[in-house]
């Protein structure tokens, strides 16, 4: 997640310009935010279930689920890195090592709601 313009607006993971050049507006970004963060909270924690489960196949769904937004509010080297896991872990390999695939979007991902978080509060 090297994207320099990251700096910008201070965020690791979200990426509010890309954001605001998609949606078009800040009403419409914080319109998305909310619920997003709502769906992040549940979905860290079923990656966290599954992962531990060692169900891969359900891991790939909730990555899948989640390529809907990822591409509009985070910078395109998490979006890449979600893509290539998810994609990962729908073909053979051996499962731990698909799985640390998963594991490793966790941290970005709780960061991700973090961040959100902290716009919404300072944008009120």
């Amino acid at each position: 997640m090297g994207d320099k313009s990251q700096a910008a607006d201070g965020f690791e993971v979200l990426n509010l310009s890309g954001a605001l050049d998609f949606l078009g507006d800040t009403h419409a970004v914080r319109d998305l935010l909310g619920p997003l963060v709502q769906s992040l909270d549940k979905d860290i924690a079923d990656l966290g279930r599954l992962i531990k489960q060692s169900d891969v196949n359900a891991v790939a769904a909730v990555l899948h689920s989640l390529k809907g937004f990822i591409p509009i509010f985070c910078f395109p080297a998490f979006s890449a890195q979600l893509t290539q896991a998810e994609k990962a872990l729908r073909g053979p390999g051996d499962v731990k090592a698909l799985l640390a695939q998963a594991v490793a979007l966790l941290l970005p991902l709780q960061r991700l709601v973090q961040e959100a978080k902290l716009y919404l509060a300072q944008s009120a």
